[in-house]
């Protein structure tokens, strides 16, 4: 829009003289035979600003690859050079080496705390009610929260619509909806729902004799936005979702439940002039809790956990100034067994956690030449718990030179973090939890130095992005422990984790592809993540890879507009396999099942490897303005790619171990949508 007045402008003031260069009254009138303004179009989904952060566009997500008929945000994120390649059974986002725990993921600037549905195959995020999400890999600020690595944040549309308007969207699995609905000319309504039906149309698949397997989710958004004035806006905004899954096995007649879900609600004041103080203030709540059951002739045993918030947040803004400060009550209890069973069973009970976290930060921009400018902040937290006080002082210093064709970062800080999740699984189900520093856990530490440049090639249809990181890692937690614990004499949390160190350091280098009908990103990242535990058990302590380690990984993003109704999609992955622990004996003893571990993650599974690809139609029609269907094809080579190893005993007596692999070897896809 502003190129297009700039153009409008110099137009004008070029046809309104003729003649040359000539003084007429002390005022000077110039006439051009011609002009030619030129302008690069950027049509790529993915955008990089000034500070580092990779911005993408929401809407992009509709022409590439999905997963049953789903464009899931998560997923495209993963894609990004230094954010860790999932597979198919495992959630989260892994940036810089750092494990899922270390990030924060923000909904209309709320943390949520598990976003994944089914397997991580796809988030909780409904794409079509937020206008753009924006990823930041390292601190770039002091007002990212008491995380020790990246941030994840769901953008709102900041606008009021002019018209009743939405979209609706139908996939193999599932279906949405958004609407939005103008009151007047101040206030917005927003709503978006989904829903899924695997039990309804897929029932029959889902059973295998008498195995039967039951899923199903729900997702729904409100978002209202009412204008006081030209610089102030209330915002209201609420999301809830559910899991549910059982499963019947009739061979040890188990019967397996899991329900896992969030909530949140927020209210928040934005005051945005023109010029002068630039202030938010957000009051939230915000909740995810999950129930695992299973239940037999001669036992039954539930494993339930909860983390809920209470917060506020408010920042300010002046010139070169960024000041805030945060709030929050957690209320958190860890998973803890209950249940029974005819041989005893015995765990020692987890009480609730009622932390309160409290927290100052403010930075400034210090120009010290030409180009050259200076960022230095200082963050300072507490953390009380059960008559225990931590308190942390982060400082950030970051150096940059900028011209606008090339920026270069050298930035240095130090990280806390006071609350871990950790659980023997991180496939999205719950048997994942949180907890928070204690007398025995202390907070979590990082010291961090990263180097970034990006830099415009070929008249800014390219931008070359290279970064450096390293991180010293204090405080940090695994879980050492299986799902066959569960069904000991005794089960203590405690005796699970194993306490130490890590160090991460690695690269990053993308080629986006700016503009053009050919547009996308080739990555590299080489990561090294390491941990240095102290555990219980023997093997348990050294330095180990940690669990999501993965040191190569080679993503491809490309997308190709043939015309404005054909575009084109495609998507390549390939990662080093994951370490895991594998298991040298297994033994009943008295009712009690006895595992001997090798190293710990001394193994690693084979590589992982997929090709997507996605063929894209849209048209205009006469009852909505816009109609697509998208055919995907997921695994698109049929690479069979390894989950994890179980064992099996032989018929000579020893242990073997039998890959278990993706049951998504090739699946195709269609997904229809239209917009009103």
């Amino acid at each position: 829009m502003r190129l297009k007045l700039l153009i409008i402008w110099i137009t004008i003031f070029c046809t309104s003289s003729l003649g040359v260069l000539a003084q007429e009254e002390g005022v000077w009138n110039i006439s051009l035979d011609s002009l030619v303004v030129k302008a690069h179009r950027n049509t790529s989904a993915v955008t990089t600003t000034r500070d580092g952060k990779i911005s993408w566009e929401i809407k992009q997500l509709e022409s590439l690859p999905m997963i049953l008929g789903n464009a899931d945000p998560m997923r495209y994120t993963q894609m990004l050079p230094g954010v860790q390649t999932n597979d198919e059974l495992s959630s989260g986002l892994r940036i810089q080496g750092g494990a899922n725990q270390h990030n924060i993921i923000l909904a209309g600037g709320v943390p949520l705390y598990n976003v994944n549905h089914l397997l991580g195959f796809f988030s909780s995020f409904i794409p079509s009610h937020y206008q753009s999400m924006c990823l930041t890999k390292c601190p770039q600020a002091t007002q990212m929260a008491n995380r020790l690595g990246g941030e994840l944040s769901m953008v709102l549309p900041d606008s009021i619509p002019a018209r009743v308007g939405g979209e609706l969207s139908l996939g193999l699995i599932s279906s949405h909806a958004t609407l939005r609905l103008p009151i007047g000319r101040k206030t917005s309504l927003a709503f978006s729902a989904r829903g899924s039906y695997m039990n309804f149309l897929y029932g029959r698949w889902l059973r295998n004799g008498e195995h039967q397997f039951g899923y199903s989710f729900v997702d729904a958004n409100f978002t209202m936005r009412h204008r006081v004035s030209s610089c102030d806006a209330i915002i209201v905004d609420g999301y809830l979702g559910k899991d549910n899954a059982d499963f019947f096995d009739p061979s040890y007649r188990a019967s397996m439940t899991a329900t896992w879900g969030n909530r949140m609600a927020a209210l928040h004041w934005v005051h945005n002039p023109t010029h002068g103080l630039k202030t938010t203030s957000s009051l939230y709540f915000t909740q995810y809790h999950n129930l695992f059951g299973l239940s037999m002739p001669d036992m039954w045993l539930r494993l339930p956990s909860m983390i809920t918030d209470f917060g506020y947040h408010g920042h300010v803004e002046s010139g070169k100034w960024r000041c805030g400060i945060e709030a929050i009550v957690h209320m958190i209890k860890p998973q803890s067994i209950e249940g029974e069973r005819g041989y005893q069973l015995s765990a020692r009970q987890v009480t609730e956690n009622r932390p309160v976290e409290a927290s100052l930060y403010g930075d400034y921009c210090l120009p010290i030449a030409e180009h050259i400018g200076l960022i230095t902040g200082l963050r300072s937290s507490v953390f009380a718990n059960s008559g225990v006080n931590y308190y942390g002082i982060d400082p950030l210093l970051s150096l940059y030179y900028d011209n606008l064709n090339t920026r270069l970062t050298v930035t240095i800080g130090r990280k806390h973090q006071y609350l871990f999740q950790t659980g023997f699984s991180d496939a999205g189900l719950p048997t994942e939890f949180w907890m928070p520093a204690n007398r025995t856990v202390k907070p979590q530490t990082a010291d961090s130095f990263g180097f970034a440049f990006n830099h415009y090639l070929f008249n800014r249809g390219y931008r070359l992005n290279v970064d450096l990181f390293y991180k010293k890692l204090g405080g940090q937690l695994e879980y050492s422990g299986s799902v066959l614990d569960l069904v000991n004499t005794v089960y203590d949390i405690d005796r699970m984790l194993l306490h130490g160190n890590g160090e991460n350091y690695g690269c990053n280098v993308m080629i986006n592809k700016c503009s053009g009908r050919l547009t996308g990103w080739v990555g590299y990242s080489f990561t090294h993540a390491y941990c240095r535990l102290q555990g219980p058990e023997q093997g348990s302590a050294g330095v180990f890879p940690a669990n999501h380690s993965r040191p190569h990984e080679f993503n491809a993003v490309l997308g190709y507009a043939l015309n404005s109704h054909w575009n084109f999609g495609m998507t390549l992955v390939w990662a080093s396999g994951t370490p895991y622990t594998a298991a040298r004996s297994m033994s009943l003893i008295n009712g009690n099942v006895i595992i001997q571990y090798d190293k710990h993650n001394g193994s690693r599974l084979r590589p992982y490897a997929r090709v997507d690809v996605s063929v894209n139609f849209k048209w205009k029609g006469r009852l909505f303005k816009e109609n697509g269907l998208n055919f995907s094809v997921y695994n698109l080579t049929n690479r069979e790619n390894e989950w994890f190893y179980y064992l099996k005993t032989r018929k000579d007596g020893q242990l073997a171990y039998r890959p278990i692999t993706s049951f998504l070897t090739i699946l195709p896809s269609v997904n229809y949508y239209c917009k009103f």
